[in-house]
């Protein structure tokens, strides 16, 4: 049987060594899949229903989250799948991850909301020793803070210094943190 390969964006996809699916088959189908960047989405479905999003994800955050970097990454299966959803999905959140009552909203809002420069704009370093930074502000913030940085680091602590250098707030304890939501991790 041929690997069925999607792309969920603009529908089914379909060529010489590809099936074409229905939209029902496209749904919930990768934690990540690749497509133009930078970066990537990363999903998760946690138990309570709805989905979390991630957007944007780079090398590092994929590497934190223990996500292949390079390919695109299907959803669980199995006996122990639910358990290693819901692990995936605190880890997310962890990262900013925000949840939305299904997938359908969270395309409607990404389609129909205005692509200004008011947006929300938040990045996330985990200390080894413990602890958060966080980087939060608007997308024209970021523009003016020159937050591309972020993006060149290639490990957590050198993510951590970035966001350090531009602005950023420690939290010791991470539940502290009023960006993240992670009251019951």
């Amino acid at each position: 049987m041929t690997e069925k390969k999607l792309h969920v964006a603009w529908g089914p996809y379909c060529g010489p060594d590809t099936d074409c699916l229905s939209e029902e088959e496209q749904l919930d189908q990768f934690r990540v899949e690749f497509f133009r960047g930078p970066g990537v989405q990363v999903t998760g479905w946690p138990a309570k229903g709805g989905v979390y999003i991630l957007e944007r994800c780079l090398g590092v955050e994929l590497d934190f989250l223990g996500l292949d970097r390079f390919h695109n990454t299907p959803r669980p299966s199995g006996p122990d799948a639910a358990a290693e959803e819901e692990a995936h999905c605190n880890k997310m959140r962890q990262l900013g991850a925000t949840w939305w009552r299904s997938e359908h909203a969270y395309d409607m809002a990404y389609f129909t909301s205005p692509k200004g420069e008011d947006g929300r704009f938040l990045r996330v370093g985990w200390e080894t020793g413990g602890g958060v930074w966080v980087l939060s502000t608007t997308k024209q913030g970021a523009d003016q803070k020159g937050t591309a940085i972020i993006q060149n680091a290639y490990t957590m602590e050198e993510r951590c210094k970035a966001i350090e250098k531009l602005g950023g707030v420690f939290y010791a304890n991470p539940v502290d943190c009023p960006e993240l939501d992670l009251s019951d991790v």
